[in-house]
């Protein structure tokens, strides 16, 4: 991984007409054009992936996820940060708490929710890109290490997540939290968690979250009307045999696979939904579903931003290292959810 790592980097620098020359033609897909860097980096794994030939379980998994937090851009200037245990609900779980050093007093907050489809990765995946929320946002940021499946039961992710929403209202004094203002962020399986737990205080009632912010979410386990599902079926880093082995372990049997909370795409009432920001991508097989939920949650009369960054793939919360375009997005994500944030005070 450190030589890819150094490639990486030189790559990053290197103007569009030489890496087009290294790279050879670029992905098509569905009229989109994968960005330059990307597509190297696609390159590279599948050269990693052909030579290890390991079989798909969740140690190896996971295993091979975790290589992927060194493509992280460091953590955002400005920005402190603290690893820490929290009892949760009679559960132990990890957390990273991220606050912008510069600003005191009581803060917004942003509760996140990592990738990985309930399955894989961990609180410190999307490491920069909380760091960045915490700058943009002003916000203490908190990133959940929330139990995985198939070790535990769906909708385990959910009830942490639920979990950790009531623990920073009880404690909001003691974390100098305004408990008026605290959002939900999470990309993909993190989405999907970020999603269902807004419905959920919806009908529950209550303090509310102020905004969401979604990246390449997962919000369905139904495969009907997406085209990408099969147009972008062998996409890196996801592909449709990965998201087939995802859901048999967090959905054994088809075991909860209906759940509402496993397809807030498919609520009937997503009205009262608070403002959402979601940002899909275009190499991506969940793309049409992401795009389907902005469009169903405005057609309920809710405010949502919708950006479809065409050139990217699916993780690129993680992928500012690789290139320059998933850095741009993470920032355009980061930057509108502070504009809701403000609004809010």
């Amino acid at each position: 991984m450190n030589l890819q790592l150094a490639i990486i980097d030189l790559l990053r620098g290197t103007p569009k007409p030489v890496l087009r020359l290294l790279s050879g033609k670029p992905s098509r897909i569905d009229g989109r054009t994968l960005d330059l860097n990307m597509h190297m980096m696609a390159k590279l794994a599948a050269r990693g992936a052909s030579s290890t030939g390991a079989p798909m379980t969740v140690n190896a998994l996971r295993q091979a996820a975790s290589a992927y937090n060194s493509l992280n851009l460091p953590i955002a200037d400005g920005v402190t940060t603290l690893d820490t245990a929290l009892a949760l609900r009679g559960n132990t779980l990890n957390a990273r708490i991220y606050r912008p050093a510069a600003v005191s007093g009581e803060l917004p907050a942003v509760l996140f929710f990592h990738q990985g489809g309930l399955v894989i990765m961990d609180h410190l995946t999307d490491d920069h890109f909380c760091s960045l929320l915490a700058a943009r946002c002003e916000a203490v940021v908190i990133s959940l290490e929330y139990r995985l499946c198939p070790e535990h039961r769906f909708p385990s992710p959910i009830e942490d997540a639920q979990a950790l929403w009531d623990h920073v209202h009880a404690n909001a004094a003691d974390m100098n939290i305004d408990p008026s203002r605290v959002a939900l962020a999470g990309d993909s399986a993190g989405g999907l968690i970020s999603s269902s737990l807004a419905i959920t205080l919806r009908d529950q009632g209550g303090v509310q979250p102020v905004a969401l912010c979604l990246a390449y979410p997962w919000v369905t386990t139904n495969d009907e009307d997406q085209p990408s599902l099969s147009s972008c079926a062998n996409a890196f880093p996801l592909t449709a045999a990965t998201m087939e082995f995802f859901n048999e372990q967090v959905f054994p049997n088809d075991r909860e696979k209906d759940s509402p909370l496993a397809n807030p795409l498919l609520i009937d009432d997503l009205s009262n939904f608070p403002p959402t920001i979601i940002g899909t991508a275009g190499f991506d097989p969940i793309r049409d579903q992401g795009n389907a939920f902005a469009q169903r949650l405005m057609a309920s009369g809710n405010e949502v931003k919708h950006y479809c960054f065409d050139s990217l793939t699916h993780s690129y919360l993680m992928f500012g290292r690789v290139s320059k375009a998933a850095e741009d997005a993470c920032e355009t994500l980061a930057s509108s959810l502070a504009e809701l944030l403000s609004r809010a005070s």
